[in-house]
């Protein structure tokens, strides 16, 4: 398996969806970026995640009992972009190639009351080569039985080894791999299902004994699924569970400030979904619901411009 034949996020990709990182970082310790999440309740998963992440790969943590975390909650909350914040972050504190000198954390000593910062790396003369890897049940599944769990297989061996397949040189980077498992109940559901069938069963097993001998060192695994009822318990079991809600309404507005200055919409065409937001809070209960409002808008202003020359011509 190769980097091509996979969904693979490098720091480049993942930059041109959250800008470069800013000078300063937040009170939490955590880098800021030019399109960043926002939001209290994010920032807070997405410290304590890297803090997790970070201790155990620059500690050499290669057993450890917690494998990676559980996303759950409503459709369109920020599950899957807190993933590849999180995949993002890591590419700024393990010094990825692709960024530039300043977006890297600067290495200064942890004082005495900051022992425990996470935010520092290792000296090494080159960047570790830190990737995302989304996977979802196209990726997985395969017609022929065993197949699917054979592809599986050549998954967690590519987290681990990448493209070397055990041919790495001592001076390769080392490779660090997010993989994450997008809407997983449609690839591991729970056995106990109506739905359930004998290659779910065998599909499961290969997972758990994945993760069970998961490289902790090198990889962590994140899950998200809107259907938690659906997933294995035996998964949840294994994966440090965090439970999105929907976004505080000053979230929900400054998504879509940001959203409308992307679109170039000016206040005129922002007023209204302000306006549904701030009033009709209980009907606006996701990102992707500010999300369309603004291209519904981007629509109204195109097409209400287009008419307006029209008539004037």
């Amino acid at each position: 398996m190769r980097d091509s034949d996979v969904n693979l996020y490098r720091p480049a990709r993942l930059r041109a969806e959250f800008g470069p990182f800013l000078d300063e970082r937040g009170p939490d310790r955590v880098g800021r970026t030019v399109n960043d999440i926002v939001g209290d309740t994010y920032r807070q998963v997405l410290a304590e995640t890297i803090a997790i992440v970070s201790h155990q790969w620059r500690n050499e943590i290669s057993r450890s009992a917690l494998k990676g975390f559980l996303f759950h909650g409503g459709v369109g909350i920020g599950k899957t972009t807190m993933a590849r914040r999180l995949a993002y972050e890591l590419c700024r504190i393990f010094k990825a190639p692709g960024l530039a000198d300043h977006e890297h954390d600067n290495g200064e000593p942890a004082s005495a009351t900051h022992d425990h910062d996470f935010t520092h790396t290792h000296d090494t003369g080159f960047g570790d080569d830190v990737v995302l890897v989304i996977i979802d049940g196209a990726d997985i599944a395969r017609g022929r039985y065993g197949d699917s769990e054979e592809q599986l297989r050549k998954l967690f061996a590519f987290a681990r080894e990448g493209e070397f397949h055990g041919h790495r040189h001592e001076d390769d980077p080392v490779r660090r791999t997010v993989l994450l498992f997008d809407d997983v109940e449609s690839l591991f559901l729970e056995r106990g299902s109506g739905g359930a069938k004998e290659w779910h069963f065998s599909q499961n097993s290969v997972f758990f004994h994945a993760i069970d001998e998961l490289d902790t060192a090198r990889t962590v695994v994140l899950l998200t699924t809107n259907r938690i009822d659906l997933v294995d318990e035996a998964i949840i079991d294994r994966f440090l569970p965090y439970e999105f809600s929907r976004p505080p309404t000053g979230v929900l507005l400054e998504v879509a400030r940001h959203r409308a200055a992307l679109q170039q919409l000016d206040e005129r065409h922002l007023a209204p979904i302000v306006q549904a937001i701030a009033q009709e809070a209980n009907t606006v209960k996701s990102l992707r619901d500010v999300e369309r409002m603004v291209t519904r808008a981007y629509v109204a202003s195109i097409v209400g411009e287009s008419t307006t020359k029209a008539g004037s011509s």
